[in-house]
């Protein structure tokens, strides 16, 4: 990736490379289209194509600016870009950006200007989603609501290789840039969390969820992860993660010890506070705190340097383990050249035969 920051010319050339190669390597969904629909060449707006589309067609979109949400209308299409995030965007003009399940996949998309209670960027429902390779970039949650960039409710999505970054939320319980309450379980996987004045990720779940958050990234945010522990969360899986540089690391609100969520082979470390309300689980379950060593973590290349404290020490056993990285390469490589594969922590794996330049991009669509 290169910068992940935003206004940077080279990481937007970047973001649309990455998610073009992402695509060819992610089982989308719907697996075959009946018909292609072209925006604007066979039909001039993204929503009245969706509005002519029938289950398993793709619409196919062409790069610019397009003002207004989009409605899937509860239908199992499939909406992407033909040029990727950098370049195709989807200006939620202070409402509501995409309502998207069940069913549905948007893909290669920057989703910006959305205002709403919940789901601001995107009010997802039902299972079957997918969320791949888009940029969330400026989107916000009104007060007393939930999901800045992404609102689930009763929702389970694959939301897989995309970069969220400047939503804004406020402080209440339910508050995040991506949040699920309800019968949700969500795969969050392969993501960056960079610099939301807001909590990452805010789980407020039912007993019996199987939420799986794997091999993410999390920098600047007010909060990475935070759980409600009132009811036992110990089906939420957290595995894998890269945890630096937020206010706060892990946030757990309410409950005991005994109710804790799964949280294995992380990184949590620099962070204000590390551990919020659970005590410190460095050292226990494949747990460390250590300086991941970034390329260029002011500069938002998130690739691991090769002495990665990072570099295969996570969790081959996670559950719904993706098998490629953020940008499409395969994952469970031996990094650190033992003879033994394992997985890196993070949204990117180390591969040993690549000799990292000197700017490289952690980002939908690097080269």
């Amino acid at each position: 990736m290169s910068a992940i920051r935003s206004h940077s010319n080279q990481r937007i050339a970047s973001v649309v490379f990455v998610v073009l190669a992402g695509l060819l390597a992610y089982p989308l969904k719907p697996a075959a289209a009946q018909t292609t629909i072209h925006v604007p060449a066979d039909v001039p707006t993204i929503q009245e194509a969706i509005d002519v589309s029938l289950r398993g067609d793709t619409i196919l979109v062409a790069s610019g600016v397009y003002i207004g949400g989009i409605d899937f209308l509860g239908k199992d299409i499939s909406v992407e870009s033909e040029s990727g995030p950098g370049l195709t965007m989807i200006d939620g003009d202070r409402a509501t950006g995409v309502v998207i399940g069940p069913g549905g996949a948007l893909i290669g998309f920057t989703v910006t200007n959305s205002f709403a209670s919940f789901g601001a960027g995107m009010d997802v429902s039902g299972s079957g989603s997918l969320v791949f390779g888009n940029i969330f970039d400026g989107n916000a949650q009104s007060a007393g609501g939930f999901g800045a960039a992404i609102g689930g409710n009763s929702a389970s999505p694959v939301i897989d290789s995309n970069v969220f970054r400047n939503n804004t939320c406020d402080n209440q319980f339910l508050s995040g840039v991506v949040s699920f309450v309800n019968s949700s379980s969500p795969l969050i996987v392969n993501n960056v969390f960079e610099d939301n004045p807001c909590r990452a990720i805010n789980m407020t779940l039912p007993v019996g969820n199987l939420p799986r958050v794997l091999n993410n990234i999390f920098v600047r945010n007010r909060t990475g992860v935070r759980v409600d522990r009132r009811i036992s969360a110990a089906l939420q899986v957290y595995e894998n993660n890269i945890v630096v540089d937020n206010d706060i690391g892990l946030e757990i609100d309410f409950g005991s010890e005994a109710n804790n969520p799964t949280w294995t082979y992380n990184d949590v470390f620099g962070n204000g506070i590390d551990y919020d309300g659970i005590s410190d689980q460095t050292g226990t379950n494949g747990n460390i705190s250590a300086d991941p060593l970034f390329v260029d973590e002011a500069g938002g290349d998130y690739h691991l340097q090769p002495a990665s404290p990072a570099i295969d020490v996570g969790d081959n056993a996670a559950p719904d383990l993706p098998a490629t990285d953020f940008e499409g390469d395969d994952r469970i490589l031996d990094g650190d050249g033992d003879g033994t594969a394992v997985v890196d922590m993070g949204a990117d794996e180390l591969s040993p035969a690549v000799s990292l330049p000197v700017e490289i991009d952690i980002k939908p669509g690097s080269d």
